[in-house]
């Protein structure tokens, strides 16, 4: 018996036998040269294996409409823009007529390339770009070399096993068959990753070598939930692991409970608790989780995937497709289109960073302020979807009040634009200002005289406050939600839009912690936005306490002042949560790994 640990990327207990899937293609030779006069000809087969794979991405994709959500269909969909990509066309083309190479050596040097630049970017998101790349290639040379491997046959429903898998391995193998994967590599931002979520099927990546410590037959539980794979188990293993496994399913049940779906606290208050989602997220699975909506629309995720600016229709596609989600959720919910924030750990492919100190740069609303022609073409497509559904707009990395008098005469200006256009969106649209810097806190009475709500981005607070880079662990721990400072300036902020009679969102990580959201709540916050796995936790500590329990917890923090330690203050909060819901402990256990 073995143990490996691992990434946890998608829920579940499993067990059974494994198959090992090799991602291998047919041999290729390399450096394969071709005569002159055969250069046309190699071209024309080039082509020839795009078209061929083109249909097959084509048949793929209706194939998956009824068995996966939108987000994971915009994989292929992407995957068959990669196929057509001009520069790919021209790169290997330039090969094969310049240096008479093959067409699938000058594939192979093309898609290098690529790779190398995906490698070379910061963001591990786009660094996980680099598994389309090479799914796309590997269909590309399949048709080139004519490689007629046979699938892997499964006989039963196993535990799959490989070094890495393409989003086109994942979704080629019948799902009836799998009951987990496990792998050697990979992250918890992959496609793969995405659509095992999508598809509910438990997987641990990043294992280390996973596949030369199984063979075929051999019986594995795969815990993907804490992400820990165990070959060959004894008895008594196996008895922990069906406990785990029967106690995770009754823990399901009390969450899925539909009263805590409502949102209410223990005396009927009610807090609206949204999702933070970007493009490519399951929208469809939001309602499932419980969400009132969208509390964050992370929109500068359309430009972190390509070097170009998207255009006004691709964007339009994307919000309109928020804007219809929310629409049927109903009871009031809404999307928040956070317009562009660009900057920071935040860069469009290829951009090349050219500040001293990009986090106190020209960023977010700055950016866009002094690039009006993309604000506008923004906020062209915004306007133009909340005809389709409950919509607001939200401006981060304010900092004085002329700017978000200088954003609303860009948007008053693109409204009236398309009024003369007879093009269709919500008059009413409410506007709000992310408060995400100690000055807009301090300043954030003003800020809600003027905009229809407040959402705080306590990452950006937070960092911003203690004077740390919430990405460098050398100084991790000062990276504190429960500092005095930080929670004096939340209060400040809170208390304006209550008295100025506006909406509060807390739309930052600290959301998603049901220890932090209490406190939020009992200090003045109406709504809690986060990732919306987290959704169903918070939902069940809140329908324990009451609206007076969270106060009670705010004013013996506020009494505090600044005599305790931020551990100090996080630790009282948890106690006092703890006793009143005693669950809790366990279910984060359970429910906050992925």
């Amino acid at each position: 018996m073995k143990t490996l640990s691992g990434i946890a990327i998608s829920r579940g207990f499993v067990s059974g036998p494994v198959i090992i899937v090799s991602d291998e293609v047919g041999s290729v030779q390399l450096e394969r040269s071709v005569a002159p006069e055969k250069v046309l000809e190699e071209i024309a087969r080039f082509h020839s294996a795009r078209r061929a794979t083109r249909r097959q991405l084509e048949d793929l994709i209706e194939d998956l409409r009824l068995r996966v959500d939108a987000s994971s269909l915009d994989i292929f969909k992407n995957h068959l823009v990669m196929v057509d990509d001009p520069t790919l066309i021209r790169e290997v083309e330039s090969y094969i007529s310049n240096e008479f190479l093959s067409a699938e050596t000058s594939l192979k040097r093309v898609c290098a390339k690529f790779r190398d630049a995906f490698e070379k970017m910061d963001d591990p998101y786009l660094r996980e770009r680099i598994r389309d790349i090479e799914d796309v290639e590997r269909r590309l040379m399949k048709q080139l070399v004519g490689d007629e491997t046979p699938p892997v046959v499964f006989e039963k429903p196993s535990i799959i096993i490989a070094d890495e898998l393409t989003p086109s391995d994942t979704v080629s193998i019948p799902r009836e068959m799998i009951l987990g994967f496990a792998m050697n590599k990979g992250s918890s931002t992959s496609h793969v990753s995405l659509l095992a979520r999508s598809l509910d099927i438990p997987a641990v990546v990043g294992l280390g070598d996973i596949v030369s410590q199984v063979k075929p037959g051999d019986i594995v539980l795969l815990d993907g939930t804490h992400g820990c794979v165990t070959v060959n188990p004894d008895e008594e293993t196996i008895e922990g692991f069906e406990r785990l496994s029967r106690r995770e399913r009754e823990l399901k049940e009390i969450l899925a409970d539909d009263e805590s779906r409502t949102g209410s606290m223990k005396d009927g208050t009610i807090i609206h608790i949204s999702a933070n989602v970007q493009p490519g997220v399951p929208l469809e699975c939001l309602k499932t989780f419980g969400a009132h909506g969208i509390g964050l629309y992370r929109s500068e995720f359309l430009w972190l995937s390509r070097e170009d600016e998207p255009s006004e229709e691709l964007q339009f596609e994307y919000y309109s497709a928020a804007a219809k989600a929310v629409a049927a959720m109903g009871n009031g919910a809404r999307v928040t289109f956070r317009v562009l924030d660009l900057g920071g750990d935040k860069l469009q492919r290829g951009a090349v960073m050219n500040e001293a100190n990009p986090f106190l740069g020209n960023r977010s609303i700055r950016y866009l302020l002094s690039h009006r022609d993309v604000f506008k073409r923004q906020l062209r497509a915004i306007l133009r979807a909340s005809a389709f559904g409950p919509s607001a707009i939200m401006y981060p990395m304010v900092s004085t009040l002329q700017e978000l008098r200088e954003a609303n005469f860009e948007l008053r200006a693109i409204k009236s634009e398309l009024r003369t256009e007879g093009i269709s969106f919500d008059e009413n649209i409410p506007v709000g200002v992310m408060i995400e810097v100690p000055a807009a806190a301090i300043c954030a009475r003003q800020f809600a005289r003027e905009a229809d709500f407040l959402s705080i981005g306590t990452n950006d607070l937070i960092q911003y406050t203690m004077a740390v880079d919430r990405g460098n662990a050398s100084v991790a721990g000062l990276y504190q939600p429960t500092h005095p400072a930080v929670i004096s300036l939340m209060q400040q902020t809170i208390s304006a839009a209550n008295e100025e009679g506006i909406s509060v969102c807390v739309c930052g990580e600290t959301a998603s912690d049901p220890i932090l959201g209490v406190l939020w709540v009992g200090m003045g916050v109406n709504e809690l936005s986060m990732s919306a796995s987290f959704i169903p936790i918070l939902k069940k500590t809140l329908r324990e306490l009451s609206l007076s329990d969270a106060r009670e917890l705010a004013a013996a923090v506020n009494n505090m002042g600044g005599e305790k330690t931020a551990a100090a203050i996080y630790s009282y909060c948890r106690d006092y949560i703890l006793k009143k819901v005693p669950q809790l402990e366990e279910i984060q256990s359970f429910f906050t790994s992925v």
